[in-house]
């Protein structure tokens, strides 16, 4: 062999290598090598509802594994109730309403919204009452106790919406937590505790199959049409620390949600235990796909601070959406 042999024989297996990596399967050795997330092992707390049928999407469909994430699911009432133990960093990401996190970041907190979950539907979020119940009308609600997950999430803020369009004060009603959440409240409803319940789906449909319950009110409309419900949150502090743990959860999620308005019934069947005759009848919400839309959140903000479950404090950073602005992608570093 000659002398430019010898030399150029090192040369060309490593370049055969290297191609060879480069044309790999995405699942391949060194795909995962490259990519691999800084934590393996993550918790998600998200309420049980249709809206996060791409998370139970992806874990039903192995997802998160293709990623390299083995996501544990921890089930909680609403996002309200565990954002304390996430700025503890008791909790990686959260996923239910947006509400009680553009409240908090208004606040001082720091939170990164890193993927859209869900908007509103004809009759996935709906106000409740138990068969022949006396409140036929949205003024049948003044005086009256409505039962919802969490008193400072999505449901204040729809049904606050909801009151003062129809000419009433929110003040006029009494909403009370059940901090048992969306599975518990449909037979709660029964016990006469409250008048009414907010719910979301698959729940809307357990609470009228199993008990002849009756929606009052569908939430998707007024100024809350088509509006955003639920996305996947995690503090600033913990996005910035596992930026490839955030990429791998978000790519995960991103094919949950393409398939999530076909695969939706047996994967929330599957998390929550529900029959077919639930969960081929449920409404579903819109499942967005992509970068978080300023624009979509920006409208959050805006109809919070109409309907006062943000203060006037924070009209400006509201107006120049500079609230919504410092919670995504870029623009959430410091």
């Amino acid at each position: 062999m000659s002398t430019w042999n010898l030399r150029a024989a090192p040369i060309i297996a490593a370049i055969i290598i290297f191609l060879v990596g480069c044309t790999s399967a995405p699942g391949s050795a060194t795909f995962a090598a490259a990519a691999k997330p800084e934590m393996q092992d993550i918790t998600v707390a998200a309420i049980p509802a249709s809206d996060l049928a791409g998370l139970y999407v992806a874990v039903d469909k192995g997802l998160f594994a293709q990623q390299g994430l083995q996501v544990r699911i921890r089930k909680i009432p609403s996002s309200q109730s565990v954002i304390a133990a996430q700025l503890k960093g008791q909790v990686d990401i959260s996923a239910g309403s947006y509400v009680p996190y553009i409240a908090a970041q208004a606040a001082g907190a720091r939170f990164r919204i890193l993927a859209e979950a869900s908007t509103l539907r004809p009759d996935t979020r709906a106000l409740v009452v138990p068969a022949h119940s006396g409140i036929t009308t949205i003024a049948g609600l003044v005086g009256k106790k409505i039962g919802v997950n969490g008193t400072n999430s999505i449901g204040t803020l729809l049904i606050s919406a909801l009151l003062q369009e129809n000419g009433i004060s929110p003040k006029k009603v009494d909403l009370v937590t059940d901090n048992e959440g969306f599975p518990a409240m449909p037979g709660q409803l029964q016990s006469g505790e409250w008048q009414a319940a907010f719910l979301a789906e698959p729940y809307v449909t357990i609470a009228g199959e199993q008990y002849g319950d009756e929606i009052l009110a569908d939430l998707d409309q007024g100024a809350t049409a088509n509006f955003p419900i639920d996305g996947y949150v995690a503090t600033r502090a913990w996005a910035q620390q596992h930026p490839k743990t955030v990429a791998a959860f978000v790519r995960a999620i991103e094919e949950g949600q393409a398939i999530a308005a076909t695969a939706a019934p047996a994967a929330v069947g599957t998390a929550d235990q529900l029959p077919p005759m639930v969960t081929g009848v449920m409404a579903l919400p819109d499942f967005p796909v992509g970068p978080v839309d300023e624009k979509r959140i920006q409208r959050e903000a805006t109809v919070m601070l109409q309907f006062g479950t943000l203060g006037q404090q924070y009209a400006t950073e509201v107006e120049q959406g500079t609230l919504v602005s410092s919670m995504i992608g870029l623009a959430a570093a410091p």
